[in-house]
């Protein structure tokens, strides 16, 4: 089932809950967010689903408390289990070559699970290591089922969430102006994502595409289509729950910086889907670094553990983002460019030294092509994203025939 953000359903259902969270006060507002919240959840994915989830969220929970118990306790022991559930439950493709069709199901791969995990990662870390501040049974299942941010992020962090339920931290500035500019988000981000992303669908790369039918400029235009595309739905849909988060007080985190102007392929993911970038960077690739740094092999050669760990990254980033091989595929080749610029930056900065680099890289020019050259190899690597895997493995054997 899905719900579009446009539709008076969704934007009563929107008001009600910012009218209903802004003007109650303590535990009733907990308690009255949480009936919203598994309300939206029913609504969203029907009654075995939802329980699926609730239940997913109470492992989380259960795991969350035992480390905070026995912080000793290390996640070795109980990470790997709840990653698994996540495997099982998200159906990877995969799984249907490994167990039989009867013992896997699709009932329980919902929209938002994905999102859903991360946070409940980040809250197991975190209380693992002893940097959750306060616990409370509510405020976390409110936090993990956040309507506003369940269906596609963007990922909050746990922390930012609690202080601004509490009133630690203000959302939105109490004045007029402040509102309006939030009710004014949500009206941009709906002619971003219904108007100009549907009107440039039209053009865009479809799942079923045979790409080596396409003239090169079909190619492009198609390529290039989806790539706005993907931005103006996925942005528009933020700027909408942004917008509401405002209004009710828990307003979710930035996720877009103009990242059709990047310079270089590691700005690009700070400025494209930045929530997930910096989670990926804080539970994967600094603890991966880091081991990579104490071991005896990778300790002496800081750019090969670095690089390791990007590679590792991007491959937890593809996979996230969908179960199909083509998603892990995607991860591969942001990978690969990662890697790519990360050893040249190197390169270029032992020649150079890192303030004369600097220099060069502020120059008009050096900012021009370092625009054009991230801009075509982030659209073609997108090609990825949307391909389906029939069609991947189709265009793989073709071109390996040819």
């Amino acid at each position: 089932m899905s719900i579009a953000l446009l539709s008076i359903k969704y934007l009563s259902f929107s008001m009600m809950s910012v009218l209903l969270v802004s003007l109650l006060a303590g535990a009733f507002r907990q308690f009255v967010f949480l009936s919203v919240n598994l309300f939206f959840i029913g609504w969203l994915l029907g009654p075995i689903s939802a329980l699926a989830t609730i239940a997913f969220c109470l492992l989380g929970f259960a795991l969350v408390r035992i480390h905070l118990k026995w912080p000793a306790l290390r996640l070795v022991y109980t990470l790997p289990v709840f990653v698994a559930l996540f495997i099982y439950l998200r159906n990877y493709e995969i799984l249907q070559w490994i167990f039989p069709p009867e013992l896997l199901s699709s009932t329980l791969s919902t929209i938002g699970l994905s999102f859903l995990f991360f946070k409940i990662i980040h809250v197991l870390v975190d209380a693992q290591s002893n940097t959750l501040r306060k616990l409370e049974f509510l405020t976390y299942l409110n936090y993990c089922l956040n309507f506003t941010t369940f269906m596609m992020g963007p990922i909050m962090r746990y922390q930012d969430y609690f202080d601004q339920w509490h009133g630690h931290k203000q959302a939105i500035e109490p004045t007029y102006e402040a509102h309006l500019d939030a009710v004014l988000r949500i009206l941009g981000g709906m002619v971003k994502a219904y108007v100009l992303a549907g009107w440039i669908n039209g053009l865009a790369l479809q799942a079923d595409t045979n790409v080596l039918q396409l003239s090169f400029t079909a190619w492009l235009v198609q390529m290039y289509a989806f790539f706005f595309y993907l931005y103006l739905n996925f942005s528009g849909y933020v700027d909408i729950v942004i917008g509401i988060g405002s209004l009710m007080g828990i307003r979710p985190p930035e996720n877009f910086n103009k990242p059709f102007i990047a310079q270089n392929i590691s700005d690009f993911w700070l400025r494209q889907h930045r929530s997930l970038t910096l989670w990926l960077t804080d539970y994967v690739f600094s603890p991966a670094y880091k081991r990579a740094l104490s071991s005896k092999r990778l300790g002496s050669h800081p750019v090969l553990a670095g690089n390791l760990a990007i590679m590792l990254t991007m491959i937890v980033s593809g996979i996230w983002h969908g179960t199909s091989i083509n998603f892990l595929f995607f991860g591969l080749v942001h990978g690969i460019y990662l890697v790519i610029y990360h050893s040249w930056d190197h390169f270029l900065a032992r020649r150079l030294g890192r303030k004369r680099l600097k220099q060069l890289r502020q120059h008009w020019l050096a900012r021009t092509v370092g625009i054009v050259i991230t801009f075509n190899a982030a659209s073609f690597a997108f090609l990825f994203f949307q391909l389906d895997t029939a069609h991947l493995l189709q265009l793989f054997s073709d071109l390996l025939g040819s």
